[in-house]
């Protein structure tokens, strides 16, 4: 059933950043605040002429547009162009599993979650300008998406269940990532740590 892996991720999430994470925490209310506004507004969505969206889509596009208004210009053009080029690949991702599926080695969604990440990574270092690019990325290539099946008379609605238990997924597996970057990066300070004091062991001894 669609949206079930969104909301048992985003409710365990709430649950350990309300419980666990200190208050004292930059962003701690504001995380919260959000997350819960984009689980209450996944249920609703927005009839427009062309397009069919749900409104946590839209809610969580302009959170995201308003907190980094403050970016320089450089960074927003390269956060943009981050974004069309994964709006591109998630919207082509789509349309080649939906014309040619055969190629699809395993569940399209797990097949989409290494796609995205793997690109991503090769395109920004910093985690927090991956998660930004990452749903910008998915949601406004879900809109095009919605765009082109419509067009040529197929129902679909955008940012709908589906595309939220994708994007939890990919977020997911981006955060994990980042943990075992964080990982590797603690057990090399701690050999690096290790080698110069035997280092200067051998050396006052000589």
């Amino acid at each position: 059933m669609d949206g079930i892996i969104f909301y048992w991720i985003s409710w365990i999430v709430w649950v350990i950043v309300m419980f666990f994470i200190p208050k004292t925490v930059p962003y701690r209310f504001d995380f919260l605040f959000h997350l819960l506004a984009v689980m209450v507004l996944a249920g609703y969505k927005l009839e427009a002429p062309l397009v069919s969206v749900h409104l946590s889509g839209l809610y969580l596009f302009f959170i995201l547009c308003v907190y980094i208004r403050k970016k320089s210009i450089i960074k927003m053009v390269e956060l943009i162009s981050g974004s069309l080029i994964i709006t591109l690949a998630y919207a082509s991702f789509q349309l080649f599993s939906l014309l040619d599926p055969i190629w699809l080695i395993m569940k399209p969604a797990y097949l989409l979650c290494i796609f995205l990440n793997y690109l991503i990574l090769l395109l920004f270092k910093n985690w927090k300008h991956r998660l930004f690019v990452l749903l910008i990325g998915m949601m406004m290539g879900d809109i095009i998406y919605s765009a082109l099946l419509v067009y040529h008379s197929l129902p679909y609605v955008a940012l709908a269940y589906g595309w939220h238990d994708n994007a939890v997924l990919v977020l997911g597996a981006n955060m994990a990532w980042r943990m075992l970057e964080m990982v590797g990066q603690y057990i090399y300070l701690i050999s690096q740590t290790r080698l110069l004091s035997k280092q200067a062991k051998e050396n006052f001894n000589q």
